[in-house]
C-alpha cells in the first residue's frame, strides 16, 4: 500500500515547487525549442548543444535539462555497447591464443565513463523534475536511427519502438499509425527514469567491484574464484538500489495522483489515452508497491530469500531442497571472494542431501548464506503469479510484463 509519511512528503515537494508565469513558461519553452525539435528529429549531438544553449540562459529549463539528459543517455548507451563489443572481440582473440583474458583497465574505464555520464544525466533530470509543470512530446518511434549498427537504418531499426500488439493482443498491421505514438512525457515519467538511471549506475559499479577474468586459485583443484577488487564499489551499488527505489515510489504515487489523460506513457488506473496496450488496475499498482518494499528490506539485509522456496519457483522441482535464506544484503556490506569448488556441481544437484547441498552453499556464498532470518514476502509474490500464468490468464501475463518493465 502507499506509504502515507512517502505519499505526504511528495506533497510536500511538489507544494514547495515554484510557479512558473504563464510569460516566464512561454519564453522557457522558446528557449528549448530548437533542442527539443533536434531531439524529436533524432538529431542528438545537436540537442545536446542546443539544450546546453538553453540552460546558459536559465539552468532552471526544465524541457531544456530534459532533452539534454536524454541526448546524453543516448550517447552513453552508444558508447557502452561499442566498448563492450570491444572487450568482447578482444576477449575471443586473446582466447583463440588460449590468454582468456579480459583487458580490465579498458573495462575500467568503459564502465567508470559510463557511471560519470549517468551521474551528468540524473543531475539534469533532477532539474526537469522540480519543474511540475514539466511535459516533453516524443516519438520514439519515428527515430530513425542504426540501434543494430548494422550501417544502415534497416527494418529492425524502425520496428524497435513501435507498439506492436492492440489492447486485445493481436497483432497491428506494419502501416497502423498506432505502431508510432507521440507520448507526452511529464514529471512522473521523469523519475521513473531517474530511478532506471540510478539502478544501471548501481549495476555498473557492482560490476566495477569485481575482477572480470575469473581465475583459477590452484591448478590442481581448479577452484574457479571471482575476485573482490573494490569493496566499497558494492557500497556504493547499494545506496544506489535504494536511492533508486525511492524514485520508483515517487513516481509510483506521482503516477496514482495525476489527473489529467493526455498520450501516457505509464497511465494510471483511471487513464484511458495511452498507447501501450498493457491492461493497468488498482492491483497492478498495489503489486509494485509491495515488490518495492520487499526489494528495499532485501537489500538492506532485513530479510532474506528462503532457499527452498527459491529453487521450486522453476519447472523441475528440487526433491530435498537445501534450507537456510539467501542474504542479498550482505552481499553488499560484507563483501568477498566468491569460489566455485569443482565438486560444487554435484554437491548443489537436485537429488543431493538436504544438509551436503546446505554446506556447499556455505562455501561459496559465505556471510550471504544464513541458516535463519526474517523470510521476503516476494517468494509467495512470485508463486502466486505463476499459479496465475499457469492458468493461461493472458490479461495477467501482460501485467506482468508491464510491472517487471515499471521496475
Amino acid at each position: 500500500m502507499t506509504s502515507r509519511p512517502l505519499a505526504l512528503a511528495v506533497l510536500l515537494w511538489l507544494s514547495g515547487c515554484a510557479g512558473v508565469s504563464p510569460a516566464r513558461r512561454a519564453q522557457l519553452d522558446a528557449d528549448a525549442l530548437p533542442a527539443v525539435t533536434a531531439l524529436q528529429a533524432a538529431q542528438f549531438d545537436d540537442a545536446r548543444r542546443l539544450s546546453d544553449e538553453a540552460l546558459k540562459k536559465d539552468e532552471t529549463n526544465a524541457r531544456a535539462a530534459a532533452v539534454g539528459a536524454i541526448a546524453r543517455y543516448r550517447q552513453a548507451g552508444h558508447d557502452l555497447v561499442g566498448d563492450v563489443l570491444t572487450v568482447a572481440a578482444s576477449f575471443v582473440a586473446s582466447a583463440m591464443m588460449r590468454g582468456d583474458v579480459i583487458n580490465q583497465d579498458f573495462l575500467d574505464f568503459a564502465f567508470g565513463r559510463a557511471d560519470q555520464r549517468l551521474t551528468e544525466i540524473d543531475a539534469l533530470l533532477a532539474v526537469a523534475e522540480k519543474d511540475e509543470g514539466f511535459s516533453l512530446e516524443l516519438c520514439l518511434a519515428c527515430w530513425e536511427v542504426d540501434w543494430n549498427r548494422s550501417g544502415e537504418v534497416d527494418d529492425r531499426d524502425r520496428r524497435l519502438f513501435e507498439v506492436e500488439l492492440d489492447e486485445q493482443g493481436k497483432q497491428l498491421p506494419l502501416d497502423d499509425p498506432r505502431r508510432r505514438p507521440t507520448f507526452r512525457f511529464d514529471v512522473a515519467d521523469v523519475t521513473w527514469l531517474r530511478a532506471m538511471v540510478h539502478f544501471q549506475r548501481a549495476a555498473l559499479n557492482a560490476a566495477l567491484a569485481y575482477d572480470a577474468n575469473l581465475t583459477w586459485r590452484s591448478r590442481r583443484e581448479q577452484n574457479l574464484t571471482l575476485k573482490l577488487r573494490n569493496g566499497a564499489k558494492l557500497g556504493q551499488a547499494r545506496e544506489l538500489i535504494l536511492a533508486g527505489l525511492t524514485h520508483a515510489e515517487r513516481c509510483r504515487v506521482g503516477i496514482l495522483a495525476e489527473r489529467d489523460d493526455d498520450r501516457e506513457w505509464v497511465p494510471n488506473p483511471r487513464q484511458k489515452n495511452h498507447a501501450l496496450p498493457l491492461p493497468v488496475d488498482e492491483a497492478l499498482f498495489e503489486t509494485w508497491a509491495g515488490v518495492l518494499v520487499d526489494v528495499r528490506a532485501l537489500v538492506k539485509g532485513e530479510q532474506g530469500l528462503d532457499v527452498a522456496k527459491l529453487v521450486q519457483l522453476g519447472d523441475r522441482k528440487w526433491t530435498s531442497p537445501p534450507p537456510g535464506f539467501l542474504d542479498v544484503g550482505a552481499f553488499f556490506s560484507q563483501p568477498r571472494d566468491f569460489v566455485l569448488h569443482p565438486n560444487a556441481e554435484r554437491e548443489l544437484r537436485r537429488n543431493a542431501d538436504p544438509g551436503v547441498a546446505s554446506e556447499a552453499l556455505g562455501r561459496i556464498l559465505g556471510p550471504s548464506y544464513k541458516q535463519s532470518m526474517p523470510p521476503s514476502p516476494i517468494i509467495e509474490r512470485l508463486n502466486r503469479m505463476a499459479k496465475e500464468l499457469d492458468r493461461g490468464e493472458d490479461t495477467f501475463e501482460r501485467k506482468l510484463r508491464y510491472l517487471l518493465w515499471l521496475n
